[in-house]
């Protein structure tokens, strides 16, 4: 409303200021106005008459529809009844403005108007020479958005909004679609219009690149009308991707290749981890590719700056290959320990061999492409165990000998000999056991027979019995 009472005391004094000078029955009124149905139309008016050299005080402004009609009168009475109410005349006549504003419009108010203007105590005159002619419409126009074709991501800018009105007491209500600091004003036209403007200052980014600036115009009435532009947003690169099949066998090709969100289009640089370039372009292909391999990252620029990928390692496969640091070794009252380093992609799985049967790995240890395998425990004594590693690559065998301390030979030799005496000694007490128990066996027999024990006779101190010579005769009949 603030708007609307500045915007109208200028728009009366421009009037007053402009006022015929001339001394002369006259008026300035536009040939034609055009009005919104349902909200208000004003009529820019400014008349003269001639002078007589006095001062005069009382004046009575009317308004005619087709010259005969009262629209507008000081006394409502005599105004028709579908324009009671509506019309205000908004001029002051002493300052010869005759401004009218009639509310509500109708489509049944389209037609030409004009104005008559009584001196008391002087004259009066109707000015059939400058009638105006209202038009009605049912749909507001569009409003006008201007902001800059090119935009600067992060970088504030200006977007005005404007559209064209008829009533400048109740305005149309302007709103945007994106967020910002807002000013707005309204200054009148030809023809009895008005243009509302609307500024918003805000801060594009990246995201608004291609999306649309809306300003919508919403009338008393209910209508609403809304004016597109879509940004154009310039931003250096982002999301810079690459993209690739990073599981590759050794030997073989691959291609990576480079994107990122950026306006204007990168160009594309492929770096190496020393800061080397190894190409230009979206593509870059390797040929025979190897394990060795270093990362690989890509540079995306453009006129608003540049940024890069992380580092991407291709993912190189390749069979088991066993070290020469595999290794087996036993020391003095502990077990023997094989370690068998694989390097492979995908990981290995691992198998020990002895010279008669397998042993499963006591641990495994991942570092990277390298696996150590280790073997620990009681082995007995071979001279070499083997490690057999495979992967879905491959397969690699080595075999890996047995370092043996001197210690533990003169133990495992005295161990033995030890052994070999107690075997023997076993035997040989055997033996003799068998021996003397096949000897008490056959002294138990004589004992049993009653003819040779009848030929003995034992004195108290069990001394051997002497026989009858008869007795022995008989004896060994």
């Amino acid at each position: 409303m603030l708007v609307f009472s500045s915007c109208l005391f200028a728009f009366v004094l421009c009037l007053r200021a402009s006022s015929a000078s001339d001394d002369s029955w006259n008026a300035e009124i536009p040939k034609s106005v055009v009005g919104l149905s349902g909200s208000c139309v004003v009529i820019p008016c400014k008349f003269n008459y001639p002078s007589d050299g006095k001062i005069h005080k009382e004046f009575t402004g009317i308004w005619y529809k087709d010259s005969s009609d009262v629209i507008y009168h000081k006394e409502t009475s005599k105004i028709i009844s579908k324009f009671k109410g509506r019309t205000t005349l908004l001029g002051d006549l002493h300052h010869k403005n005759c401004t009218l504003k009639i509310n509500s419009l109708h489509h049944s108010d389209a037609g030409s108007y004009m104005f008559r203007i009584e001196i008391n105590d002087f004259n009066k005159y109707l000015y059939r020479e400058n009638k105006v002619s209202i038009s009605v419409k049912d749909l507001p126009e569009q409003p006008t958005i201007a902001v800059k074709e090119e935009l600067m991501s992060q970088r504030e800018v200006s977007a005005t909004c404007i559209v064209s009105h008829s009533c400048p007491s109740d305005p149309p209500r302007l709103t945007w679609s994106h967020k910002g600091t807002l000013t707005s004003n309204s200054q009148p036209q030809d023809h009895g219009q008005w243009r509302l403007t609307s500024s918003l200052i805000f801060t594009p980014s990246r995201e608004d690149h291609n999306k649309p600036l809306n300003c919508s115009a919403e009338f008393s009435t209910g209508k609403k009308v809304t004016s597109t532009k879509t940004l154009k947003v310039k931003y250096p690169p982002y999301n810079v991707n690459v993209k690739s099949n990073f599981s590759v066998k050794e030997n073989t090709s691959v291609e990576l290749n480079c994107s990122c969100d950026s306006n204007p289009p990168a160009s594309f640089q492929w770096i190496s981890l020393n800061g080397s370039v190894l190409s230009n372009g979206p593509t870059y292909k390797l040929n025979q590719v190897s394990r060795y391999i270093e990362a690989i990252s890509c540079t995306a620029s453009n006129t608003e700056g540049q940024n890069s990928s992380s580092p991407q390692r291709i993912n190189v496969l390749y069979p088991p290959e066993i070290k020469n640091e595999s290794s087996c070794k036993s020391e003095p009252f502990s077990a023997t320990v094989c370690v068998c380093i694989v390097d492979s992609n995908p990981p290995s799985e691992v198998k020990w061999f002895g010279p008669s049967t397998a042993f499963p790995s006591s641990s495994v240890e991942q570092n990277g492409f390298l696996t150590i395998f280790t073997l620990q425990g009681w082995l007995g004594f071979p001279n070499a165990v083997q490690c057999a590693a495979s992967n879905s690559e491959g397969n690699s065998v080595i075999t890996i000998q047995v370092h043996y301390h001197g210690m533990i030979i003169y133990i495992a030799v005295a161990t033995a000999a030890v052994l070999v005496t107690l075997v023997i000694i076993s035997v040989c007490v055997a033996k003799r056991y068998r021996k003397r128990q096949k000897s008490n066996d056959i002294y138990t027999n004589y004992q049993d027979d009653p003819r040779v024990n009848m030929n003995w006779r034992c004195d108290d101190k069990h001394l051997p019995c002497e026989r009858d010579e008869d007795e022995a005769i008989y004896a060994n009949t």
